[in-house]
């Protein structure tokens, strides 16, 4: 082999590996971080927080008791 080739055979793997360590990186941080809730999501939100609000007083005045 010539050595011209060699090199290009090295560089060309280092490129590949460069590319999966990135891969594995993004990967590793998507699962890390939280999702961003979607419209759907925050529209259940709403609703569990209006019905939350009636729930509040009554603890309140368990509370007080």
């Amino acid at each position: 082999m010539d050595s011209a080739t060699i090199l290009v055979l090295l560089l060309c793997a280092g490129v590949v590996a460069l590319l999966a360590w990135f891969e594995i990186n993004s990967r590793r941080n998507a699962t890390g971080k939280t999702p961003e809730s979607t419209l759907a999501q925050s529209g259940l939100e709403t609703l569990t927080k209006k019905g939350q609000t009636s729930v509040e007083p009554k603890r309140e005045k368990r509370k007080a008791a």
